[in-house]
């Protein structure tokens, strides 16, 4: 699996049991977010998805998601004279 798929706990934990507590759960969180994201493509692909192992179709869905996010950013550029829709709303993520 690669490093996406399992987040790793920071090495540099702190003394407070608040923090760590916190890291763990966010931890759990992001794993938990995966694990959703990957049954849901699973539904989507259908059959399509059936030999893929869990990290593939993981991978699949990054993919899709970064050629959609640069395709969206061209159009954007191409119909608002070079700038975004956040640049023009002065909006950052």
């Amino acid at each position: 699996m690669n490093s996406e798929m399992k987040p790793s706990l920071s090495s540099d934990f702190q003394d407070n049991p608040q923090s760590t507590y916190e890291q763990i759960n966010q931890l759990f969180n992001e794993q938990d977010n995966q694990q959703k994201t990957i049954l849901e493509a699973r539904e989507i692909l259908g059959d399509g998805a059936k030999d893929l192992t869990d990290e593939q179709v993981y991978d699949l869905v990054n993919e899709i998601q970064y050629l959609v996010d640069t395709w969206l950013e061209e159009f954007e550029r191409k119909t608002f004279d070079g700038k975004t829709l956040n640049e023009l709303l002065n909006f950052e993520p």
